[in-house]
C-alpha cells in the first residue's frame, strides 16, 4: 500500500530486486514477466536496481510497473509489469523518492481532515465548537456504525490518533501496532486505519477522538500518558496540556463536510483537534 500510496502522488519508488532466470533474455518483448517455477528458488539470481513507475490492480490481478536499464528491447521500450505477488517475493528493497520542500512550504501546514462512513462512503458533517479545538458531529451516527479518519496534507508529517474511554481515560488509536507508521511523507488524501474501521460503540451517547498533525516524530505512548496525567476537565483540555509548548496556535479552522485548518509552525510543530461524535 505505501508503494501504490507513493506512486499515485506522482512520484517514482528505487527497488532493489533479484533478477535472473526469465527475467532476462526471454523478456526481450514481452509486457509482463512470468516467472519459471524454477525462477522463483532464484538459482543463479543477483540483486538489481530499478524503478517502478506505476500500478494498475486490474492487470493479471494486479502488479507495478517497472523500468529497467537494459535498453529498449527489454520488455516493451525498456518497460515491463511485475505481478505483485512476484514483485513481494522477489524484491528486497524499495525507497521513496520525496521531493524537496522549501523552507516556505515547511512552516505552512494545511491539513483538511473528516469523518468517512464505511458503508455509505460520506463524510460525516462536523461543526467547530467554543473551545478552538474541537469539532461535533452535526448529526449523530448509529451506534455500531463503522467509520474511518480522512486526512489530507500538504507536507510530510506524522499523525496520530486517540480515543477517550468511558471511564474518562486516553488511549492510541492509530498506529494501534509498532509495524504501522505514522509518517505521511508525501502529499495527498489517505483514509486509515487502512484495515480495520473504528466502530461507534454501544456505550453511552457520546464518543470522543483526538487527531494530533505533527512536524516531528511522538513517542505516541508517552504522549498518551501526559493526556492521562493531565487534570484538565475535559479531552480537548487534556489534549493542550499533553502538546504544550508545540502547540501551534496560529491556526485558522473552517469546518463543514469536512474540517481544514492552515497553521503557521514555524517555530511550533503540532496542531490536535477533539471530535466529539453523538450517537444514537
Amino acid at each position: 500500500p505505501a508503494i501504490k500510496q507513493h506512486l499515485a502522488q506522482g512520484y517514482p519508488v528505487v527497488i532493489g530486486m533479484m533478477v535472473g532466470g526469465s527475467f532476462m533474455g526471454p523478456m526481450m518483448g514481452q509486457p509482463v514477466w512470468n516467472p519459471s517455477q524454477r525462477d522463483y528458488g532464484m538459482p543463479g539470481f543477483s540483486g538489481h536496481a530499478m524503478c517502478v513507475i506505476g500500478y494498475d490492480d486490474n492487470r493479471q490481478g494486479g502488479a507495478f510497473q517497472i523500468m529497467n536499464s537494459w535498453g529498449e528491447d527489454w520488455g516493451e521500450n525498456g518497460i515491463g509489469w511485475v505481478k505483485y505477488r512476484d514483485f513481494e517475493h522477489f524484491t528486497k528493497e524499495a525507497y521513496g523518492v520525496y521531493p524537496g520542500a522549501t523552507q516556505q512550504d515547511k512552516s505552512r501546514m494545511v491539513v483538511e481532515f473528516g469523518l468517512v462512513d464505511v458503508n455509505t462512503k460520506n463524510t460525516i458533517g462536523l461543526f467547530k465548537k467554543d473551545d478552538g479545538m474541537s469539532f461535533r458531529t452535526i448529526k449523530p451516527i448509529g451506534k455500531g456504525d463503522k467509520f474511518k479518519v480522512l486526512v489530507a496534507n500538504s507536507i510530510e508529517c506524522f499523525i496520530y490518533v486517540f480515543g477517550q474511554e468511558t471511564d474518562g481515560s486516553s488511549y492510541v488509536l492509530f498506529p494501534y501496532t509498532e509495524k504501522h507508521s505514522a509518517y505521511c511523507g508525501i502529499t495527498g488524501t489517505r483514509v486509515f486505519p487502512r484495515d480495520y474501521s473504528m466502530v461507534a460503540d454501544e456505550i453511552g451517547s457520546k464518543d470522543f477522538i483526538a487527531i494530533v498533525v505533527s512536524k516531528e516524530e511522538l513517542n505516541f505512548q508517552d504522549f498518551n500518558a501526559r493526556i492521562n496525567n493531565s487534570r484538565a476537565g475535559d479531552y480537548a483540555g487534556k489534549l493542550r496540556d499533553a502538546l504544550g509548548s508545540t502547540r501551534a496556535t496560529d491556526i485558522s479552522f473552517k469546518a463543514g463536510k469536512t474540517v481544514a485548518f492552515e497553521a503557521n509552525t514555524e517555530s511550533k510543530s503540532a496542531v490536535g483537534m477533539v471530535i466529539e461524535i453523538d450517537k444514537e
